[in-house]
C-alpha cells in the first residue's frame, strides 16, 4: 500500500521530468504544409502576366475624314467662251446648272474664228475660264499659242482616244459632220435632182443656188473649205464651187436656216443646223456625202484662268454621262463609245466614211489666201 507521502513524491518527479519538453514545445516553428496544401495555394495565387510595351499616346487628336463637298454647296462665277450652236449650248448649260445651281455662268457665244482671236488677244490677262464647242483645228491653234493648258478631265478615259489630245490640252465631246441641206420644194419646183456628192455641187445646174459661211469668219466655213482644199488638192475645185455660190455668210449655221426657209436651195453647213430644222418640219433634206468632212467639238481650260477650279468642274461635267446625255439631245454623234443614243434621225457613225485630212493648215494664212481670191 502506497502512502500519500509516496504518491506526492511520484507526481512531483513526473512533472520535473516532463517540464523541459513542455516548455520547448511552445517555442517550436509551425509545421511545414503538406505537398497537397502547397499545390492548392500555388494554383490559387494570381499569375503575373507579361506586360506589353505601352502604346504611344497621340499628341494631337486624329483629324476627321474630309467631308465631300456637295454640288449645291459650290459657289462662284464661271466665265465661258463658246462657239456651240444655241440649242446645244442651252441643253448643256441647263443640265450643268441643275447639278450646280449656285454657280453663275457668264458666257460669250461667237463663231470659232472670233472666239479664237479673242482668247489669243487676252492671253496676258485672261477674261474667261474655259472654252467649249470650239472646232479641233482652232483648239490646236490655241494650244500652239500657249493660250490653253492641259487638264485631264474625269471620264476622259471613256472618250475614244482619236478625239482626245495626247497631252490632254483638249477633249472632244461630239463629232460635227459637214454636209448640205437641200430645200426639197425648190428642187421640185426647178425640176432638179438634189446633189448627192461634192462633185455634184460644182455642176452648172446649181449656179447661184448655194450658200456657205466664209472661212475667214466661221469655223464651219473653215472646216468645209480646208477639207475640200485637202480632198481635191488645191484651189481648182473651190474655184468651180465659187461660181455656184450666191452668198458667203458670217455664221456657220446661217446657210442651213436659209435653205430651210426657202431663201436658198442648198446650204453647206454642219449637221445639227440641218437636222434640227428637219425635225421641226421644214422641207429640208440632210446629205452627208462620202467621204464626209467633219471635225470634233472640243473643250479646254484657258491658261491663267481666274477660276480654274470652276473651269475644271465644267470640263468634268462635259465628259460625264450626265453631260454627254445632255449634249446628245442635240449632237448627233458622241465621242464616248459606251454611250449610245438611238434616234432614227441621227446619222450612225458606223454608216459614215469620214475624210481623214492629209495636211495641217495654218488657218490664218488659209483665211487670208481665201479672202484674196474670193472676196473681191
Amino acid at each position: 500500500m502506497i502512502t500519500k507521502t509516496r504518491t506526492k513524491f511520484i507526481v512531483a518527479l513526473t512533472i520535473i521530468i516532463l517540464l523541459p519538453t513542455l516548455l520547448f514545445s511552445g517555442c517550436a516553428p509551425a509545421a511545414t504544409p503538406t505537398p497537397e496544401t502547397a499545390v492548392v495555394q500555388a494554383t490559387e495565387a494570381p499569375v503575373e502576366q507579361p506586360t506589353e510595351p505601352p502604346t504611344a499616346v497621340p499628341t494631337e487628336a486624329p483629324t476627321a475624314a474630309p467631308t465631300e463637298v456637295k454640288p449645291e454647296d459650290i459657289t462662284g462665277t464661271l466665265v465661258l467662251y463658246t462657239a456651240a450652236n444655241e440649242q446645244m449650248e442651252a441643253a448643256v448649260l441647263e443640265a450643268f446648272q441643275v447639278k450646280y445651281p449656285n454657280i453663275a455662268i457668264q458666257r460669250i457665244n461667237l463663231s470659232s474664228g472670233p472666239v479664237t482671236s479673242r482668247i489669243i488677244a487676252e492671253m496676258s490677262n485672261p477674261q474667261a475660264d474655259v472654252v467649249w464647242g470650239l472646232f479641233e483645228s482652232y483648239m490646236k491653234t490655241l494650244r500652239d499659242k500657249g493660250a490653253i493648258e492641259p487638264y485631264q478631265s474625269k471620264d476622259s478615259d471613256k472618250v475614244d482616244p482619236r478625239f482626245v489630245d495626247p497631252d490632254y490640252f483638249y477633249v472632244g465631246h461630239d463629232l460635227t459632220l459637214m454636209g448640205f441641206g437641200v430645200n426639197t420644194q425648190i428642187m421640185e419646183e426647178k425640176g432638179l435632182t438634189a446633189p448627192a456628192s461634192w462633185d455634184d455641187l460644182i455642176k452648172p445646174d446649181y449656179k447661184g443656188m448655194i450658200n456657205v459661211a466664209s472661212p475667214a469668219q466661221s469655223g464651219t466655213g473653215m472646216t468645209i473649205m480646208t477639207c475640200l482644199y485637202d480632198m481635191y488638192g488645191g484651189w481648182d475645185y473651190i474655184d468651180k464651187l465659187h461660181k455656184n455660190i450666191f452668198q458667203y455668210n458670217s455664221s456657220g449655221g446661217a446657210a442651213g436656216r436659209q435653205a430651210a426657209r426657202g431663201e436658198i436651195a442648198i446650204g453647206l453647213t454642219y449637221d445639227t443646223a440641218i437636222l434640227s430644222l428637219k425635225n421641226e418640219g421644214f422641207p429640208i433634206e440632210a446629205i452627208f456625202p462620202a467621204p464626209t468632212c467633219y471635225t470634233i467639238e472640243t473643250g479646254a481650260l484657258i491658261a491663267g484662268a481666274k477660276n480654274p477650279e470652276l473651269g475644271k468642274l465644267f470640263l468634268d461635267f462635259l465628259a460625264s454621262k450626265e453631260g454627254m446625255f445632255a449634249l446628245g439631245k442635240v449632237a448627233p454623234v458622241l465621242t464616248r463609245p459606251d454611250l449610245v443614243i438611238v434616234e432614227g434621225w441621227k446619222p450612225k457613225l458606223a454608216d459614215l466614211t469620214l475624210y481623214t485630212m492629209k495636211n495641217v493648215y495654218d488657218l490664218e494664212k488659209f483665211a487670208n489666201d481665201w479672202l484674196q481670191r474670193y472676196s473681191k
